[in-house]
């Protein structure tokens, strides 16, 4: 297992500085559920009967992760408040496609997209790779012919819209906030291109 406290890039901080919401709030939500029933009493306020509801939730709806969305959300709330919570809950929707993407401001979409694989492609020539060789960037697929089967498959998405050609031509607009690109691949693989 891994030592808690610990995400892969390092500890995980209070200071938004050090740790963004939307890195902390995803820290709590991916707890091991064997670990949330002792997070949930060490960490939140919660009464000894709803935190044994949460996990009866949990163990009859693994995948609705109730306990841990339960977890998240107070823990966060409790250092960053109910502004980031909501806004770190967003970003998250909205990179596995259960959001709008394009209604996270420039701070959120930073922070979420820091944290996922991404690269950076130079700024101000207006043309760009193709989604095939802008997806080998941000390792969503290992080659350009993967990246052109996952297309043809309609698999890959930019800003949560399907791409369904293998030629789609990126353009500026395409950036949000004029910097980010956020390119998924499946319902749960995401990475990022900054323009920079």
């Amino acid at each position: 297992g891994t030592k808690f406290g610990k995400t892969e890039s390092g500890t995980v901080w209070l200071d938004p500085e050090l740790t963004s919401p939307y890195a902390f709030h995803q820290f709590w939500f991916n707890a091991d559920d064997r670990d949330v029933d002792t997070l949930l009493r060490t960490f939140t306020y919660r009464t000894q009967d709803e935190i044994n509801e949460l996990l009866i939730a949990t163990q009859e709806r693994p995948h609705a992760r109730e306990a841990q969305r339960t977890l998240a959300d107070d823990v966060t709330t409790l250092v960053h408040g109910e502004h980031q919570t909501a806004q770190a809950k967003a970003a998250a929707a909205a990179l596995f496609g259960q959001g709008e993407i394009r209604d996270l401001d420039a701070a959120t979409l930073d922070a979420a997209m820091s944290e996922a694989p991404n690269a950076t492609i130079p700024a101000g020539t207006g043309e760009y790779p193709s989604v095939a060789e802008l997806l080998v960037s941000c390792e969503l697929v290992a080659s350009n012919s993967a990246g052109r089967r996952a297309i043809n498959e309609g698999g890959v998405s930019i800003n949560n819209v399907k791409v369904t050609d293998e030629d789609y031509a990126v353009t500026d607009a395409d950036f949000l906030h004029g910097k980010w690109l956020v390119l998924r691949r499946g319902k749960r693989t995401f990475g990022g291109i900054a323009k920079g």
